[in-house]
């Protein structure tokens, strides 16, 4: 609770991709802060459909924005 209490759902949005996913999110994320956006219910289709992982399109949303925001701050 802790971590999500710093970290918000983050953590928990982290915690359900899989091995198997985990280089198409890491490639999202990197192009996310690479200021390229991407498309929230598209995301969250393909993870249905590829990966049997289910992530809510406002999740992947508030997900990405919070790395853009991350990323404003620190330049």
């Amino acid at each position: 609770m802790l971590d999500e209490a710093e970290n918000g759902k983050r953590t928990a949005i982290l915690s359900r991709i899989t091995d198997e996913a985990k280089p198409f999110w890491d490639g999202l994320e990197d192009r996310v802060k690479a200021g390229r956006p991407v498309k929230p219910f598209v995301v969250s289709r393909l993870l249905k459909e590829h990966y049997n992982i289910k992530i809510s399109e406002t999740a992947v949303r508030h997900h990405f924005q919070n790395i853009v925001d991350a990323n404003v701050q620190e330049n």
